[in-house]
């Protein structure tokens, strides 16, 4: 009988620390998650903004009527 409450008393104890170690675990995870979140989609920006510059370049080459003189001569 001695030996069953003290297992119970160890069961009642553990329980609370692994609740919170789930809880840091999950705490942490999320911040993981966020951090990684918002590093994307800084970095989706930073690879928009190089597309806009990009087709702005792109744009002027085509209008540029020498290039157009070129294209059209297969060069």
């Amino acid at each position: 009988m001695y030996f069953n409450i003290n297992k119970n008393q160890d069961n009642i104890l553990t329980r609370p620390k692994q609740i919170v170690s789930v809880m840091l675990f999950s705490v942490w995870v999320i911040g993981w998650l966020s951090y990684t979140i918002i590093d994307q989609q800084k970095q989706i920006v930073k690879l928009e903004q190089q597309l806009q510059h990009e087709q702005m370049k792109y744009k002027i080459i085509i209008n540029d009527p020498l290039v157009r003189d070129a294209m059209e001569a297969g060069g």
